[in-house]
């Protein structure tokens, strides 16, 4: 297949609305965790927490990445602004990001937009706006319902409401992406998918098979993690995926959770002889995008390592490339004891086998796991650093998973700002994404020059 070219890149993370703050943020090496607040809950949180983990109808952790301070300009956008205030964060940030993509690319109002599709990795969550405008029939489903139980008349405590909301929020899985198409005349190539965490690489594959098939020019592919933060906390907290003492470490012995965190990042793909022929500047290349799904592995937050060693093994099969040409990993790790060590062991036999040591590292320290956009912040990581020939710190690791010999261990963990390893004309990175139920990915980028 051919390779594909990257020439554009967006984000919106937490504490970064590009991919320069991002940058600073984890050279800096920045903590980007806090705590939930009455304005993003809608709510007192406490209302909700218990520090003991495995209550009912409780939520012990209150710790996140959240997007503070995001100033939407609807009046940027071709479409009527009263519409799009009225839209959730979803849509919005969904807007800000594709536009930061399409002009970063250079095709900004050009005509080839019309030949550009659009594919987006989404939560098929709950987000505010689409509970309140389903609240209602939530209130009167359990009233009644608990009324029936208790053979009593039975009242549920007013809910509170906002300004009315469009009917569009309740499309949680497909508008975005056509909106995003609406607003800048894109093709009627759009589409949501959901793949869990591994669903940014998943849009970006394909992505790359409309690009190989002539069905587009351009493609924008990305995902967006942003639901009602009471919703998301109920869940976790009831499969026990937040770690008790707030602290996710991942790739450290001691991290016993993630930390759930929200945000988008996109990309604009191209053919890459199509990039090189146009002039476009190209910031990374696509050379293998390798996927699989398995079914779960010991647990749902546990993928099984057949699975993700397949991934492995087709991204590398695409690409034609050894790993052993590999410089850096940037590791899924979400923080799991179960399913870091998971990675850790698909890791250790597949690059083992190949007598592969690169660089290992995990941003998800610095901002919490973003869930379906979680590959947008390792993709974005690792072209920066391509970028720059600099590798940002993997923050608070003191007890590295892997033994002393092992690929993941103390001297392979990028611990402190490193140069980048490989002083020839070509830097090559891999990225890992794992999710839900065994969506596994593994996803290879080449870099042939320093942009300063």
């Amino acid at each position: 297949m051919e390779k594909i070219a990257i020439v554009g890149l967006s984000c919106l993370f937490p504490d970064a609305t590009n991919p320069e703050q991002f940058w600073q943020n984890i050279t800096e090496q920045k903590d980007s965790i806090s705590s939930l607040t009455v304005e993003e809950m809608g709510l007192d949180p406490s209302i909700f927490y218990d520090s003991v983990k495995g209550q009912s109808e409780k939520i012990y952790s209150l710790k996140g990445g959240f997007i503070r301070n995001f100033k939407f300009d609807a009046d940027e956008y071709n479409l009527p602004s009263s519409f799009l205030e009225s839209l959730d964060d979803t849509f919005k940030w969904s807007l800000y990001a594709a536009k930061q993509a399409i002009e970063q690319s250079g095709y900004a109002g050009k005509s080839v937009l019309s030949k550009c599709g659009v594919i987006l990795g989404t939560l098929s969550f709950p987000t505010k706006s689409s509970n309140q405008l389903l609240a209602p029939i939530y209130q009167q489903t359990i009233e009644s319902a608990i009324a029936e139980l208790l053979q009593q008349d039975f009242r549920l405590a007013a809910l509170p409401t906002a300004a009315k909301a469009s009917p569009y929020n309740a499309m949680v899985s497909g508008f975005p992406a056509a909106l995003i198409a609406k607003a800048f005349a894109l093709s009627s190539t759009h589409f949501c998918i959901d793949a869990a965490c591994s669903s940014a690489f998943y849009a970006i594959k394909l992505a790359s098979h409309y690009l190989w098939s002539g069905k587009a020019d351009l493609m924008l592919a990305g995902a967006i993690s942003c639901s009602d933060p009471l919703f998301l906390r109920m869940l976790f907290s009831g499969i026990q995926g937040y770690p008790e003492n707030d602290l996710s470490r991942p790739l450290d012995k001691s991290s016993r959770g993630l930390i759930t965190s929200e945000g988008i990042g996109m990309v604009m793909l191209k053919r890459y002889n199509d990039a090189i022929r146009d002039g476009d500047k190209i910031l990374a290349t696509i050379c293998g995008n390798g996927l699989s799904n398995d079914g779960k592995g010991k647990h749902l937050l546990s993928p099984n390592s057949k699975g993700q060693i397949l991934a492995f093994e087709r991204a590398y099969t695409e690409a034609k490339l050894s790993p052993k040409v590999i410089d850096y990993m940037e590791c899924h790790a979400t923080g799991t004891l179960l399913g870091d060590t998971t990675e850790f062991n698909s890791i250790e036999t597949f690059f083992g086998q190949h007598q592969a040591v690169p660089l290992v590292g995990s941003t998800k320290a610095n901002v919490g796991h973003l869930l379906v956009a979680a590959g947008m912040v390792s993709l974005t990581k690792t072209i920066l650093s391509m970028s720059y020939g600099v590798i940002p710190p993997t923050i608070n690791v003191a007890e590295p998973l892997g033994s002393e010999d092992s690929i993941i261990s103390a001297k392979n963990i990028v611990k402190t700002t490193t140069t980048w390893p490989n002083n020839t004309a070509t830097k090559r990175a891999a990225l890992s994404a794992f999710g839900f139920g065994g969506t596994n990915s593994h996803l290879i980028l080449e870099q042939g020059n320093i942009v300063k």
